[in-house]
């Protein structure tokens, strides 16, 4: 079965092609709103049986030719102009593979995290993060570790955000999302609600800003070793906060730009074991197996496991009334 994923990232994009689990091609995309009929032409030229859309807040498993207007604003929350690359990728998936594409979960829908878990929450994890759990759990099973048997906090270290998913028993059942958790290379993460009431406004594109690129004034592949143990130290922490939830030894499993440019460092700062999951782009390629998954395929057994078509709600539950209220956009 030929399928694809898509992981749209901060710094750049990753549409990547599976044969059954093996990846067979993929493409980097460094303009996403440039560069929608190249990704179109790449998935006409391997026409595959479905397609996973790892991005966004997450919805419910639905076909891209399901969506309507309020499920797009709950999957991008963006009311800004100019149109998010983003949207205009999913129109233009609509159009073309609207009945063999679909959208995925964010840790927030699962029902496998408990509810009090998500009270004012929205970004516990984005829908690239569950892709990236799917693949951990196929490759912890490839070297014998059975899914219910797999404990572990997945890290994913990216360009703009750092973020962390507790999984127990091969069940996701918390989550810090990159812009609620701690800083990372691009993001501030969780702000002190002090700084929040000094602002006068805060922009949408202010998610990606505030974080140590601000201060170093490099770029990722620059980090100064100082600065280095300074965002590893915070990565510990998120480590720490998630290991409550699952409860158990676990192991850590790392994915991410951060970790293909310094995992020796990091194993090197911390004295961690960890798990590397050695991909380009380690969400595209789970979400390649949650769309074999999804069209019964090899790896049935992964969206099965994770609950993936039990998802249910929105983003925005769980939200506290004295907050909705002061939203600036009816939603």
């Amino acid at each position: 079965m030929i399928t694809a994923g898509i992981d749209v990232g901060t710094k750049d994009s990753c549409v990547m092609i599976s044969e059954d689990g093996k990846v067979i091609d993929y493409i980097i995309v460094e303009s996403l709103k440039d560069e929608i009929k190249g990704v179109i032409e790449f998935l006409r030229e391997h026409s595959p049986q479905a397609i996973a859309c790892g991005f966004g807040y997450g919805l419910p498993v639905k076909r891209l030719s399901e969506l309507d207007d309020i499920d797009i604003i709950h999957l991008t929350l963006s009311f800004d102009r100019p149109i998010m690359g983003v949207r205009l990728l999913i129109e233009a998936l609509r159009k073309y593979f609207g009945e063999i594409s679909y959208t995925i979960p964010s840790v927030k829908l699962l029902p496998t995290v408990p509810a009090y878990r998500k009270l004012n929450k929205i970004d516990m994890g984005t829908s690239d993060k569950v892709c990236s759990v799917a693949l951990a759990l196929v490759r912890l099973k490839e070297i014998g570790i059975n899914f219910t048997d797999q404990n572990f906090v997945l890290v994913e270290g990216g360009y703009g955000f750092n973020s962390f998913i507790a999984v127990r028993n091969g069940k996701i059942v918390d989550g810090l999302g990159g812009t609620s958790a701690f800083p990372s290379f691009s993001s501030s993460g969780a702000l002190d609600l002090e700084v929040i009431a000094l602002l006068k406004d805060y922009p949408k594109d202010m998610v990606f800003r505030g974080g140590f690129r601000n201060f170093l004034k490099c770029e990722i592949d620059e980090i100064p070793d100082e600065a280095l143990r300074w965002m590893f130290e915070y990565i510990v922490k998120g480590i720490k906060v998630m290991e409550v939830s699952v409860g158990k030894c676990c192991q850590i499993v790392v994915s991410g730009r951060l970790f293909d440019l310094y995992y020796d460092e990091f194993v090197d700062y911390t004295g961690f074991e960890c798990f590397k999951l050695s991909s380009v782009k380690a969400s595209a390629e789970g979400a390649c197996i949650i769309a074999n998954g999804l069209a019964g395929g090899t790896f049935r057994d992964v969206v099965d496991h994770l609950e993936l078509l039990k998802a249910d709600g929105s983003v925005l539950d769980y939200i506290a009334n004295d907050l909705r209220k002061l939203f600036k956009y009816p939603i």
